[in-house]
């Protein structure tokens, strides 16, 4: 039998990303449902420096149907995730929640609860190992 603690951290914390993942797949299915689409214009790439590899994370801003100008950053970020500056990309936000928005591409909507169940496996994976060996 393993630590006690550190299986129960592991899959403390992979039961906690499936949440997180489940949260953030609601949010997508309400969004294709009740979503409002338009047009966003992508203002800026943000690089982190502090990180070794520099992920870019693109800036999108729109306006909602009350005529305000939102700005926000993609939900997924990483190297090869930039939108380029001046593209114009589709958006979809809540009515009644404009700050909730994501751009309208597979990979911008998917992507943070595809990525949030792969690494939830890994965790609950390392706590069995843990756990049996």
């Amino acid at each position: 039998m393993g630590t006690p603690a550190a299986e129960a951290l592991c899959v403390t914390i992979g039961l906690f990303l499936y949440a997180c993942a489940v949260r953030d797949a609601r949010l997508v299915r309400r969004l294709r449902r009740e979503g409002v689409r338009t047009e966003g214009l992508v203002v800026a790439n943000v690089v982190d420096r502090r990180s070794g590899n520099s992920p870019q994370t693109p800036v999108v801003r729109f306006h909602d149907h009350q005529g305000y100008e939102v700005e926000f950053t993609t939900a997924i970020q990483g190297v090869g995730m930039g939108l380029a500056t001046g593209r114009r990309v589709g958006v979809v936000y809540l009515p009644d929640n404009s700050r909730k928005a994501r751009v309208w591409m597979r990979r911008q909507l998917v992507g943070p609860a595809v990525g949030m169940t792969l690494i939830g496996t890994l965790f609950l994976g390392f706590g069995l190992l843990i756990a049996f060996s």
